[in-house]
């Protein structure tokens, strides 16, 4: 049988780059790509001072909501908090309406909203089962969701007595029972496969609109359900692909969340490693292979106090704990 390659330093100085960016002062890269088109908005509408300008955009969200032209201290700001980059608009709706009110063309708010925002592009609800984009985006999910099925071990299938149906409850079953296996040793430790079975029942409802791209899904999440159900067959390329035709930005090692956290570096790095130390081998050691080597990033990560950056560390898998 082939051995396993892990390169240990490797990973670990992955994990200490990840979480020095994670850890870093800097403006994120998008924040900075904000206030660029922010002063551009301010040359265009002649204003001479950012108080103003943050006053007039409060006033333009407003009225763009149906509601009357005016503007509080406290909403002007919240505008200067977000072109800061010191705080986020909580909602979709209200990170549209900032776009809108700065003037963005179709670019500037894809970006906005992808990279900025951390978001897919679209976002599906009832009543979007006709749409084009949507049945295109349900469709490559789907594909995933079934190809994940199938290449399930039969004695697997018969432990949660799937018998060939892919049920939203079988796929979730083996899909949480997957991702405790990419967890380090340190919170595996305590973790049993079954006890974290149960401890995701309330993820149900979450996983199953998740999978059926209803509501928002964050592009955390989307991230880590590409490489759980693409496992062994994934790359850099191929993600990228995935997250590209599923509206969200694609991997980019200079991206932080909007928290600051750098999953993109973890999760291309891990990947390059993945590609170069496991071409052609056996698809089960592949499969293997790159759980180890995540769960050694993970304890990494967390003894560095960032495990927020690994994709793999969601609360339900927890037991509900925070990360």
């Amino acid at each position: 049988m082939e051995e396993l390659n892990l390169q240990r330093e490797k990973l670990d100085q992955l994990a200490k780059e990840a979480a020095a960016l994670t850890q870093s002062d800097a403006k994120r890269g998008e924040a900075l790509w904000l206030e660029q088109r922010y002063e551009e908005f301010v040359r265009k509408q002649g204003i001479s001072g950012r108080m103003e300008a943050d006053a007039l955009i409060a006033r333009e969200m407003e009225t763009g909501r149906g509601k009357a032209a005016g503007s509080t201290p406290a909403e002007a700001i919240k505008i200067r908090y977000w072109r800061t980059g010191r705080h986020y608009p909580k909602k979709r709706s209200v990170c549209e309406a900032f776009g809108r009110a700065l003037k963005f063309g179709d670019a500037d708010m894809k970006y906005l909203m992808t990279a900025w925002f951390d978001r897919a592009d679209l976002v599906f609800g009832p009543g979007d089962e006709e749409d084009p984009r949507y049945k295109e985006r349900r469709r490559l999910l789907s594909e995933l969701q079934q190809e994940f099925y199938g290449k399930q071990r039969p004695e697997e299938l018969l432990a949660v007595d799937a018998e060939g149906r892919l049920s939203d409850q079988n796929l979730r079953h083996i899909y949480c029972c997957r991702a405790v296996r990419y967890l380090g040793a340190a919170t595996r430790r305590n973790l049993s496969e079954f006890r974290s079975h149960l401890d995701t029942r309330g993820y149900e409802y979450e996983f199953s609109r998740e999978m059926r791209l209803c509501g928002e899904v964050s592009r955390t999440a989307m991230i880590r359900h590409l490489l759980i159900l693409g496992m062994p067959f994934v790359s850099r390329d191929r993600v990228n692909l995935w997250l590209s035709d599923l509206g969200y930005l694609p991997l980019d090692p200079s991206h932080r969340q909007v928290g600051g956290a750098a999953s993109d570096l973890m999760i291309l790095g891990l990947l390059e490693e993945y590609e170069r130390e496991c071409t052609g081998m056996d698809p089960e050691l592949c499969t293997e292979w790159f759980m180890q080597a995540a769960g050694i990033l993970d304890d990494a990560l967390c003894a560095a106090g960032c495990g927020q950056a690994n994709p793999f560390r969601f609360k339900h898998i927890l037991g509900g704990q925070s990360v």
